[in-house]
């Protein structure tokens, strides 16, 4: 309980925050995380090279929302990609060419 108050007052714990492990072996670190996203950002950044902003920050939302559903990037990039194909999508404004 002291360790709760100290939190919610601002203080700093003298132990390192918790790592958290949901596969044996993996610690779900921020490095961790990062790594997972890697791809996706520099594919984020090459589509932002080639067209207009908010369509490379919509795809990168997309196949990262993906991912954290469980689809690997390769998947996540596939199935983004056959939406852009999607003419009702591109008709009502929500993905762009």
């Amino acid at each position: 309980m002291a360790t709760f108050r100290k939190l919610l007052s601002g203080g700093r714990s003298s132990r390192p925050a918790p790592i958290f492990q949901l596969v044996p072996g993996q610690p779900l670190t921020t490095g961790y995380f990062l790594l997972q996203v890697e791809p996706a950002i520099r594919h984020g950044i090459a589509e932002l090279l080639e067209s207009n902003p908010r369509h490379a920050l919509t795809e990168l939302a997309l196949i990262a929302y993906l991912m954290g559903m469980g689809f690997d990037y390769p998947t996540a990039q596939v199935i983004v990609e056959a939406w852009e194909k999607d003419d009702i999508l591109l008709a009502q404004g929500i993905l762009t060419e």
